[in-house]
């Protein structure tokens, strides 16, 4: 038994998903489409930052914006936020 605590940070990365793509694999799917992320959400009318937010939490709209740009399905990319059940 340890002495010492988990923070809730260590919690987090001990339940962190290892079935959605990892934020750098999207990002890197991006950058070898000619893109970066900042420029797809310009390009969709989004301040360059507001498509980050698709990589930490689910928002539909975005995902598919990012799912589209590199030729994936969303169930693909992030199947934990997709799961049927």
């Amino acid at each position: 038994m340890s002495i010492h605590k988990e923070s809730g940070c260590q919690k987090k990365e001990q339940n962190a998903s290892t079935e959605n793509w990892h934020r750098a694999d999207i990002l890197v799917a991006i950058k070898k489409k000619g893109g970066t992320l900042a420029q797809l959400s310009r390009a969709n009318g989004f301040h360059e930052r507001t498509l980050y937010n698709a990589l930490e939490r689910h928002w539909p709209k975005g995902e598919q914006i990012i799912a589209d740009f590199i030729d994936e399905s969303v169930h693909h990319i992030w199947p934990e936020r997709y799961k049927k059940g």
